[in-house]
């Protein structure tokens, strides 16, 4: 697919996301009178469909031409080849008229901060010291100063957390004009502080375009990633791109294609596979150089991701949302809320306050069964958070009974040889290090998948779908006092699946969580909502303590005790080399288990406490709304017949405009899932 087609595509798929945004701002106003308390969620909504953008992340190991891929995909020379494995922040690269960069700092800043930050970052951190940190503006041509931390003498330096969040790179390419977000992560093999900057933004995303190298295809590391991070977090819009294959042998190159796709596909069936040169390909646009572009193999790349993102992506982003507003506007406004004022408004003054005075006993009553339902939901959510707490001191438990087992069966591949020297035993300790966290994170990933997800599906259907059962008879109830205040049936309202009104009155959906409202709103809470909230505490559970096993800091540990002193047989150097490590690794896991767990467990109740108080507001919205409904049609009644009139006439007008809305909104739900 040329650049043309590409564009054409995304600037397609745009139209639509911004005539979608354009129906639910216009729906929001409309509604503005009808006491159903969804102006500003709609309105929020409609910026919301608006401003989305497709967020493409490419990551993968140092040194495998991430920068000069991202430059290639965007036609010019945006991000610069660092030179050192030490990018520590999140760079997003989006449309802008003019290209500047922006510094976003972290919410809490590490203690301690690394050494030989950029001054001007300092100085602005200490001028807000105790303080949210606002955004700082920084010059484009020194981004280099602020994402990548110095490496200088010391090495615990690289292993210091930055106190930047990411940095915004605002570039005028039509590419980002149509929607489309370029994120460059951190590589994955240079630190556990780094990997965590990566995992934290993995669930943010569209797409990952992992980038393997032609040159040392599949490395362990890589796949272990791909194995535990990727795969077992049940990341499914992956492509691998093989870069640099102008590097291997024409001759060869079928191999190399044929090889990455046979270890891929142990893990992914399938696998979305490309070989290309993102050098040939940047060059060659740089060069205005079709031929070399396509001869570089990336135009196969972006045609198939500009296809899984317009076509495929695109739909969930679309039509799901515009769905759930079709909810709000045909089964609420048009059929029930309309109705309802229209119903009463014809009625006479005597009568509307006699059927307020009947309902109004029965909304306090729902009131209070509502509250009650929350205590009990908020009792099982507790249950369930302290028991993945002892879930997790328990998994650790087990880790630290292992720690001496594996290390007894490991043979690092350096030898300590009769008398250890320190730069012998850096590498040994290195190696080991290496090594437990390799087996750490085999059993963590382990645990997450086969313990922890099955342990959070059990307890969220135990915990929500009796609130299902509970809360859809309040729901069955006030569609009765919605029969009785209007006179008409309201059956209809009852083949709403329970989750999906729910979302739709508390905006769950409406303030952001998409995955969420519609994990809920079609199955129930589903195990879209349990994978995601496993894989964001799970991948933090399992980084904290890989972050222990720093070598740097075990070599301190072990150093005084090895160095220099000759045993007399290498073997009891190296048993007691273990043995310290040993004794330091169990020590560090030891000491951090009580925090790590609860940690995980304050995840689990909080997440599970926001779906508690969508299903909560649900109810909350829909009594207030009847309540604020009667009140100010009794208001206009009281006024006389020309109010009322008037009133009548305002209703009319916004039914009809509703109507053509949904007309619009239902020609655009055929136009994305045909």
């Amino acid at each position: 697919m040329n650049q043309y087609s590409k564009m054409n595509d995304l600037e397609n798929y745009r139209k639509n996301q911004e005539e979608l945004a354009d129906i639910i701002g216009s729906i929001s106003q409309a509604i503005s009178g009808l006491h159903m308390s969804k102006e500003r969620e709609l309105e929020e909504l409609s910026q919301k469909v608006k401003n989305d953008t497709f967020k493409i992340m490419v990551t993968g190991t140092f040194k495998n031409g991430k920068s000069t891929f991202i430059n290639a995909l965007l036609g010019e020379e945006i991000l610069p080849a660092y030179a050192l494995p030490c990018t520590a922040v999140i760079n997003e690269v989006k449309y802008g008229a003019e290209k500047r960069a922006v510094l976003h700092f972290r919410e809490k800043l590490p203690d301690p901060l690394p050494e030989k930050l950029a001054d001007r970052a300092v100085r602005h951190m200490n001028q807000y010291k105790g303080r949210a940190i606002p955004p700082l503006e920084i010059p484009y041509d020194e981004i280099e100063e602020y994402v990548v931390i110095p490496m200088g003498e010391d090495e615990k330096q690289m292993k210091r957390q930055s106190p930047y969040e990411k940095v915004e790179l605002f570039y005028p390419l039509e590419i980002l004009q149509n929607g489309v977000e370029i994120i460059d992560s951190p590589g994955l093999n240079e630190d556990e502080t780094r990997t965590r900057v990566t995992m934290e933004y993995l669930n943010k995303v569209d797409a990952i375009l992992y980038v393997l190298n032609a040159n040392a295809i599949c490395a362990g590391d890589e796949m272990r990633f791909v194995q535990n991070d990727l795969r077992g977090n049940q990341f499914e819009s992956v492509f691998f791109v093989v870069n640099r294959i102008d590097q291997v042998r024409t001759t060869e190159q079928p191999q190399i294609y044929r090889y990455a796709e046979i270890k891929l596909n142990e893990i992914y069936p399938q696998p979305e596979l490309f070989c290309i040169s993102a050098l040939n390909a940047l060059e060659g646009r740089l060069d205005d150089d079709d031929d070399r572009v396509e001869k570089s193999g990336i135009l196969p790349l972006e045609k198939r991701l500009t296809q899984f993102l317009t076509k495929e992506k695109g739909k969930a982003k679309l039509a799901s949302p515009a769905k759930q507003v079709r909810q709000i506007l045909s089964r609420e406004a048009l059929e029930v809320v309309i109705p309802r004022e229209r119903s009463l408004l014809e009625t006479s003054l005597d009568d509307v306050k006699a059927r307020y005075a009947n309902i109004q006993p029965r909304l306090m009553l729902l009131t209070r069964e509502k509250e009650q339902k929350e205590s009990e939901i908020i009792i099982k959510i507790e249950r369930c958070s302290r028991k993945v707490e002892r879930m997790a001191k328990g998994q650790v438990n087990e880790i630290i009974n292992a720690v001496p087992v594996w290390l007894e069966e490991f043979t690092p591949p350096t030898s300590l040889g009769a008398v250890p020297t320190k730069k012998k035993v850096e590498q040994v300790v290195t190696e080991i290090s290496d090594y437990l966290k390799s087996r750490i994170s085999d059993a963590q990933s382990d645990w997450q998948t086969k313990v922890l997800v099955p342990a959070l599906e059990e307890d969220a259907q135990a915990i929500f779908n009796a609130a299902e059962q509970d809360i859809s008879k309040i729901y069955q109830e006030i569609d009765q006092i919605n029969l009785e205040l209007a006179g008409e049936d309201y059956n209809n309202v009852n083949s709403v699946p329970f989750w999906q009104r729910a979302a739709g009155v508390a905006g769950g959906l409406l303030l952001g969580d998409v995955a969420l409202a519609f994990s809920g709103g079609v199955n129930g809470i589903g195990k879209e909502f349990v994978k995601t909230l496993a894989f964001e505490l799970g991948a933090g559970f399992i980084l904290s303590f890989l972050g222990l096993l720093n070598p740097v800091t075990l070599f301190g540990c072990v150093a005084v005790a090895i160095i220099g002193n000759a045993f007399g047989r290498e073997g009891k150097a190296m048993k007691k080399l273990k043995e310290k490590i040993s004794e330091e690794a169990v020590k560090n896991l030891s000491e951090n288990a009580e925090q790590q767990a609860q940690e995980i467990a304050d995840g689990i109740e909080k997440n599970f406490s926001k779906v508690a108080k969508m299903i909560v507001d649900s109810i909350s919205k829909e009594l207030s709304d009847i309540d604020d409904q009667v009140r100010a049609i009794i208001a206009e009644k009281e006024k006389g017949e020309k109010e009322v009139e008037s009133r009548s006439q305002e209703l009319a007008r916004c039914e009809q405009e509703l109507y053509a809305l949904n007309g619009r909104l239902d020609t655009l739900i055929f136009t994305l899932v045909e």
